[in-house]
């Protein structure tokens, strides 16, 4: 029987040294590009954390439990198989030396029993080598593998805080602070030759930093219009002043040759209650004489360009000497570029409506927004502002482009705003009528208060004007004549892809509701919907590990959202990059539900790095409801007094220390209160496995 033992451990031991040999080729296929199928790691050493804080407010209250399913990459279960495969092995090789001791203390001078335990002991000795040398060979290759593809060489820690290059470039970082959105997205695929660039920032900019008054024989001295008759953009309307990389430039991206001209067109807007040019139209003219209709790129071949904003760009900020638009924030540096790459074909096909918000025939409560999504991004020109009295009875859009009724109630107050990539837009009224459980304010659309009005409710009709057609079979669109897409395709109303002509007979209801343009109605009742939104979903989940740099950051809330707000999603990391990641929302709506995407530069990889994303009760529902309160109201009702009308220890709600005045419930934490962001941030961190 000890014979037979002692040529099993034997056997035991010169398997497993055979074995070893096969691991680390494994181990090395697992981590190496060449077994993944791609040209470098994708694994990002990183964990993320849901529920970081905002600014003023609170974070993310877990509402729901994952399902619990596994999100690991399964080349991350293997590499896990095989590290306990390597040290079971290593326990087999100490029972092995514990053996051979025994039998050598055992032996009692016999000479074959020594000779055996001898035999263990080299043995075991040589397997344990193996052992020790496979996970040094791996580490070693894992090592090298992360410096070679990522560049990020040293301590996995996180101490190397330079991002490749690759990643998150100098300069990316101003998109989501100083830039809120552009058209076409980073590194868009596809984009039809006949498109217009537009760009959005933060705040007001200058328009005489970078537009050049070229219709000056209207005499109006308005920068980024055209003339009231358009029959050639490039003579008709103000250009963009000369390209260069101080100011806007627009150039190929294989032979860095710019455009011959641009002619750029001004939207201005009221955003948080500043007025002023938040975006721009450029209209590319990459043929002043205009014998290739104008158009970018190739009609044979794919053609890249790479559009780039200077410090020259300046805000309109007079009480700041209009300081450059980059001046402010951690942006990596003083401009901001992308890339994007022309299809070969031109863009025929007309915008429509997908849904709008109150949906058709609907009721909805006062403190809603108005939301329109197109099925495309849309021309900004003409659809943002505010309605204004007609000697109608109904309520006209700056641009004449959109129309409003109302039997029983006055003017709305507030503005047009096209926002969520160009494709939502959304009326925010700006008449106060109370406050949402984080103490912000809410907004009212006006309801029977009309002189004389005696009603709990008033039916409301918008109508969008679609623009008219050049020519009949087409949906190329007449200049500034209604709505359009980028390409200058007038709105398919009613979504037959037959271009109509949109009457314009007054009245404007009910003349005007078919057959482009498009009309619905709801009801706005004289209620107040005061249920905040909550998060049901979050990708990746709480403390997820090793996410792709690619990985899709997402968000469903529990209610229809705030377009607009969304904008305030952020994403927190740790340590710090010298170039902070870019973002940008992405929201598709439902009935009952928002589904929001959060676009991001690549996550880091090579290196640990934590992210949080941050939710702060600037998100906002339809009915400007704050995503889930961390805190109600303050009130100074004692030092240390533990207070909020809001909450009363409701379920998913947090009680505030109201002696701290920014202080706050941690990730939904009721036991945890923080007094800033910053403190919150770093308990989640130091609270993180």
């Amino acid at each position: 029987m000890l014979q037979w033992m002692q040529r099993k451990f034997i056997s035991v031991l010169s398997f497993k040294t055979a074995m070893i040999a096969v691991v680390i080729l494994v181990a090395v296929f697992l981590y190496s590009p060449l077994g993944r199928g791609r040209g470098g790691l994708d694994n990002v050493h990183a964990q993320t954390s849901s529920g970081a804080t905002a600014n003023i407010t609170e974070g993310i209250q877990v509402i729901e439990q994952p399902l619990g399913l596994p999100a690991t990459d399964i080349r991350l279960v293997v590499a896990n198989i095989i590290r306990i495969a390597l040290g079971l092995l290593g326990i087999i090789a100490v029972v092995l030396m514990i053996y051979a001791g025994y039998l050598w203390m055992t032996a009692g001078g016999n000479d074959e029993q020594i000779g055996t335990a001898k035999k263990f002991l080299i043995n075991t000795a040589i397997g344990l080598a193996i052992i020790l040398s496979a996970y040094a060979i791996v580490s070693f290759v894992i090592s090298k593998l992360i410096d070679a593809t990522t560049g990020a060489g040293g301590a996995g820690d996180g101490s190397n805080l330079d991002a490749p290059l690759s990643q998150n470039f100098q300069g990316s970082g101003a998109l989501g602070r100083v830039i809120k959105d552009h058209y076409p997205a980073r590194d868009q695929m596809g984009v039809p030759r006949n498109t217009r660039i537009i760009i959005t920032f933060r705040r007001p900019v200058k328009a005489d930093s970078f537009i050049d008054d070229t219709n000056i024989t209207d005499g109006d001295g308005i920068l980024g219009n055209c003339k009231t008759t358009v029959s050639n953009w490039y003579s008709d309307c103000d250009h963009l002043k000369p390209l260069s990389d101080s100011l806007i430039n627009i150039s190929r991206a294989d032979n860095d040759e710019k455009i011959s001209g641009a002619v750029v067109l001004t939207s201005s807007s009221t955003i948080d209650g500043v007025s002023g040019i938040f975006t721009i139209v450029i209209k590319p003219i990459t043929d002043i004489n205009n014998t290739n209709g104008g158009y970018l790129g190739s009609a044979t071949e794919p053609v890249g360009y790479v559009v780039r904003l200077g410090s020259g760009l300046l805000l309109d900020d007079p009480a700041n000497d209009d300081p450059s638009v980059f001046s402010s924030g951690n942006l990596g540096n003083n401009y901001y570029e992308w890339r994007f790459t022309n299809s070969t074909a031109l863009d025929t096909s007309p915008p429509s409506v997908e849904n709008v918000f109150p949906a058709i025939g609907s009721t909805e409560a006062r403190n809603s927004v108005l939301q329109i999504n197109f099925n495309e991004p849309i021309d900004p020109t003409g659809i943002q502002g505010q309605f204004n009295v007609t000697g109608e009875s109904y309520y006209a859009l700056d641009g004449q482009n959109i129309f409003l009724k109302s039997n029983n109630s006055t003017l709305p107050e507030g503005s047009f705003n096209l926002t969520n990539g160009y494709r939502t837009l959304e009326f925010a009224p700006s008449q106060e009528c109370g406050k949402n459980a984080c103490g912000n304010k809410i907004y009212c659309l006006p309801v029977c208060d009309n002189a004389g009005a005696s009603c709990a409710q008033d039916n409301y009709e918008v109508l969008l004007r679609a623009a008219k057609t050049v020519t009949p079979g087409s949906f190329e669109s007449q200049p500034f004549s209604g709505i359009v897409d980028l390409a200058g395709n007038a709105l398919d109303g009613n979504k037959n892809n037959v271009p109509n002509t949109a009457s314009n007979t007054l009245p404007v209801f009910p003349n005007q509701k078919q057959p482009d343009n498009y009309f619905w109605s709801f009801i706005i009742s004289n209620q107040i919907d005061a249920t905040s939104p909550f998060i049901q979903t979050i990708v990746p989940g709480i403390d997820a590990e090793n996410i792709t740099r690619e990985q899709e950051l997402s968000f469903i809330f529990s209610k229809r959202m705030r377009a607009e707000s969304l904008y305030g999603i952020g994403i927190e990391e740790k340590p710090i990059q010298a170039v902070p990641i870019w973002k940008v929302p992405a929201t598709v709506f439902s009935t009952n539900t928002t589904f929001t995407r959060l676009n991001h530069g690549p996550f880091l990889d090579g290196i640990r790095q934590y992210y949080f994303p941050v939710v702060s009760s600037s998100v906002e529902d339809a009915h400007f409801n704050c995503f889930y309160p961390g805190k109600g109201p303050n009130q100074a009702v004692g030092a240390g007094t533990i207070v909020s009308k809001d909450c009363n220890g409701t379920q998913n709600c947090c009680e505030v220390l109201t002696a701290q005045n920014e202080s706050f419930c941690c990730n939904g934490d009721v036991d945890v209160s923080q007094s800033n962001t910053s403190a919150c941030l770093e308990h989640l961190r130091q609270n993180s496995p």
